[in-house]
């Protein structure tokens, strides 16, 4: 992927959300607070198994998995957080917007995955590690093994904070191996990139 520097974005934000734990709406909170005075947050939905059982902010949109309202919120989502104990990708990133990010923060294992691997495998990967990504994290390890995506094409998160790599978020994801903290600084460096 290139380095190039992209236009700071304004527009408002649309975020999709997988799940309804406190993973996934702790991650809207700290987008909602890295974005604020830059981008202001329109829409959040949660997509998740059963609408009536997930406790949400009245602000919040919940829809069912794999309804045609589950479909419209990704394909206009500017970010899309994926935090659930899925095996399968639980969305086809074919209806997604060209430039979307996406925070995979769920399974952490290497034979499950959130995410498919057409998004993976031309997106910028960010990881914590290389190495932990290829022992624990499947939305990683089954691109690899299907697709032309290598372990040289991971950008630790260690580059994206010391600035070592830059991010193009053409297209980006971020797979988490479980520390929230790390989520935290990955969401804060992606933000300054569009913000900047």
């Amino acid at each position: 992927m290139s380095g190039g520097k992209s236009p700071a974005k304004t527009e408002p934000l649309h975020i999709t959300v997988f799940g309804a734990g406190p993973q996934g709406t702790g991650h809207v909170a700290t987008i909602d607070d890295v974005v604020d005075g830059y981008r202001a947050i329109v829409s959040v939905t949660h997509v998740v198994r059963d609408p009536a059982a997930a406790p949400l902010p009245a602000q919040a949109t919940v829809v069912k998995v794999r309804s045609p309202e589950a479909d419209l919120a990704v394909a206009r989502a500017d970010v899309i957080v994926c935090a659930t104990s899925a095996g399968e990708p639980v969305f086809d990133s074919a209806s997604t917007k060209p430039d979307v990010i996406v925070i995979a923060v769920g399974s952490h294992d290497p034979d499950r995955r959130e995410v498919d691997t057409r998004l993976v495998a031309r997106a910028q990967v960010i990881v914590e590690d290389r190495d932990t990504a290829l022992r624990e994290c499947g939305d990683v390890v089954m691109a690899i093994a299907d697709s032309e995506l290598t372990t040289a094409d991971l950008i630790p998160m260690k580059d994206v904070v010391t600035g070592a790599t830059t991010l193009d978020l053409d297209r980006a994801v971020f797979k988490s191996s479980g520390m929230s903290w790390e989520d935290v600084v990955v969401a804060e460096a992606i933000a300054n990139r569009i913000n900047s």
